[in-house]
C-alpha cells in the first residue's frame, strides 16, 4: 500500500477540505486530531465517499509535547511513515496570552512547537520524495496584502514562546502573535527543505489565502464576530480571498502531485511561487526556529 499523507487538524475548515480532495484522488490518509471521537466520524466519512481509500486516524494534542512525543514514538514503532506531512493543525488567541500544558505561548506552541516536535524524530526515517508542507499566511508581512492584518514581529524564539509578564495581552498583540507564528511556519520550511533536500526529503510552505468561510474570527469578541460573519459573503470576493474548497484544492494538489516537486523549498499560493516577506530570509533564522524547538521540547538534535 502507498504510504499515507498525514495531515495534522483535520477535522474542521481546510483540513477537512483537503482529506476529502485527497482522498477523492485516491490517497491513502493518516488523520491527526485531538477529538478521536470528531477524527473517526470524519474518517467514516471519507471511507464511505471513497470506498478503498484507506484513512486511519491518531490522536495528539500539537499543544501538548506529551502527545506529539506519544504520536512521534507510535509512528517510527509501528514502521509508519508518512509520504507527505501536512501541518495544518493551527489556532489564533486574540483574548490575553494563554499558554500550554507546558507553560509555553499558546499560538507558537500550536502552530509551530508542536509541529517540530512531530517532524524532529520522523524526518530521518521518511523515504526519499517525501514532503512536508508547513501553512504559512499572508499575514506574516502585514499590509494590505495581508487585508491590514499586522505585520510579524520577531524578538527571538525564546521569548516568543515565553513572553514576559508585561507583554501586551490585546487583540492586536494576538493578531501579531498570530502572524508571527505563520512567518516561523514559512522559515521552518525553508529551514527543512535546506537541511533535509540532500536526503531526498523536501518541505514548502503553502498561502492558502484569506479564507473568511472558515471561521477565521471565531476566537473574537461575539459583536466582531458577527460584523465578520455578516461580511463574509462580501469578503470572499476580495482579490487574493479564496473558498474553502479552493485552497483545499491547492493544498491537496502541493502535498501529492509530482507536478508540484519544482516549488519544494517554496513558499506557494495558488500554485505558484511567491516571494514571502525579506525577513523570512534573514540568516540563521530557520536555524534558530528549528534549534529552540528542538532543545525545549528535548529532543536528540538531529538534521545536518
Amino acid at each position: 500500500m502507498t504510504d499515507p499523507i498525514l495531515i495534522t487538524g483535520a477535522t474542521a475548515g481546510l483540513g477537512r477540505a483537503t482529506a476529502f480532495a485527497l482522498a477523492r484522488e485516491g490517497n491513502p490518509l493518516m488523520l491527526v486530531v485531538r477529538d478521536v471521537d470528531r477524527g473517526e466520524k470524519l474518517a467514516s466519512s471519507l471511507r464511505e465517499a471513497f470506498p478503498g481509500v484507506p484513512v486511519s486516524v491518531r490522536g495528539a494534542d500539537l499543544s501538548d509535547l506529551s502527545s506529539v512525543r506519544s504520536l512521534a514514538e507510535d509512528l517510527i514503532r509501528d514502521m509508519e511513515f508518512p509520504r507527505t506531512i501536512v501541518c495544518n493543525a493551527g489556532l489564533q488567541v486574540v483574548d490575553g496570552i494563554q499558554r500550554s500544558v507546558d507553560g509555553f505561548e499558546l499560538t507558537m506552541a500550536t502552530n509551530v512547537l508542536g509541529h517540530v516536535a512531530l517532524l524532529a524524530p520522523l524526518l530521518d526515517h521518511l523515504r526519499p520524495g517525501s514532503r512536508v508542507v508547513t501553512l504559512g499566511s499572508e499575514t506574516h508581512r502585514g499590509g494590505l496584502k495581508a487585508f491590514g492584518f499586522p505585520a510579524a514581529r520577531w524578538p527571538d524564539m525564546t521569548t516568543l514562546l515565553h513572553p514576559p509578564a508585561d507583554a501586551p495581552t490585546g487583540s492586536s498583540a494576538g493578531q501579531v502573535r498570530y502572524s508571527t507564528s505563520k512567518l516561523a511556519c514559512i522559515v521552518l520550511a525553508y529551514e527543512i527543505d535546506r537541511r533535509w533536500k540532500d536526503r531526498g526529503v523536501r518541505a514548502v510552505s503553502f498561502d492558502p489565502g484569506l479564507m473568511p468561510a472558515t471561521g477565521l474570527a471565531r476566537e473574537y469578541h461575539p459583536a466582531v464576530r458577527a460584523i465578520y460573519s455578516a461580511l463574509t459573503p462580501l469578503l470572499v470576493r476580495l482579490p487574493g480571498a479564496k473558498t474553502v474548497q479552493e485552497s483545499a484544492d491547492d493544498l491537496a494538489w502541493l502535498a501529492s502531485s509530482a507536478d508540484a516537486e519544482g516549488l519544494m523549498g517554496q513558499y506557494v499560493g495558488a500554485r505558484r511561487a511567491q516571494q514571502s516577506s525579506s525577513l523570512s530570509y534573514r540568516e540563521g533564522l530557520g536555524a534558530e526556529i528549528w534549534d529552540t524547538c528542538v532543545e525545549v521540547a528535548g529532543i536528540e538534535p538531529v538534521g545536518a
